[in-house]
């Protein structure tokens, strides 16, 4: 094979892996990941190697600041993780690169978090509209309000504790059982 066959081969791949890289940061920004969070993921999952944030800086030609949000969110849900080791001082990231992994960890860290925000609030409610709905001094229509907005809660209730369970399932990997090795 010439120089120029391999040329053209090297310049046909990265134009493949630059179209992939688009792919996986549109998806990403579909479930509320930032477009630069899913480039940088891209980046890092074609890498094969850890990278340090000055490399990822440079890849991405975007400000330090910025880099260091995406690479806090990345590894806030798991799809990139900090080494123990360094290179020069420097730390470095990983992109995990098994898709099944990257959606048991990125979706259960999304469902949790909706999960305890919601049931907090709804812990914090119920009393309030329960005491709300037996004080003698509560008007009936205030009072026929209250439970109404009571049952509404004690529906999403239900909701979030099987949210729950769907969350530990994925989790303890009960839904990749027949995944393609």
């Amino acid at each position: 094979m010439s120089g120029n066959e391999e040329l053209a081969q090297s310049e046909e791949r990265l134009r493949i892996r630059k179209n992939l890289i688009e792919a996986i940061a549109e998806t990403m920004d579909l479930y509320g990941a930032t477009h630069s969070s899913g480039q940088l993921y891209g980046i890092m999952f074609f890498e094969n190697r850890p990278m340090t944030l000055d490399e990822m800086k440079r890849q991405m030609n975007m400000s330090k600041s910025n880099m260091s949000y995406a690479v806090r969110s990345l590894v806030e849900s798991q799809m990139v993780k900090k080494l123990d080791e360094k290179l020069e001082r420097k730390e470095l990231y990983a992109a995990e690169t098994d898709f099944f992994i990257v959606f048991q960890k990125f979706f259960s860290h999304k469902l949790q978090r909706e999960i305890d925000v919601m049931m907090k609030a709804i812990d914090d409610a119920q009393p309030n509209l329960t005491e709300l709905i037996l004080q003698e001094h509560t008007a009936d229509e205030e009072r026929k309000l209250a439970l109404q907005d009571l049952h509404k809660l004690r529906h999403a209730q239900k909701y979030y504790e099987w949210l729950q369970q769907f969350v530990d399932s994925l989790r303890n990997g009960e839904f990749f059982t027949n995944k393609a090795e």
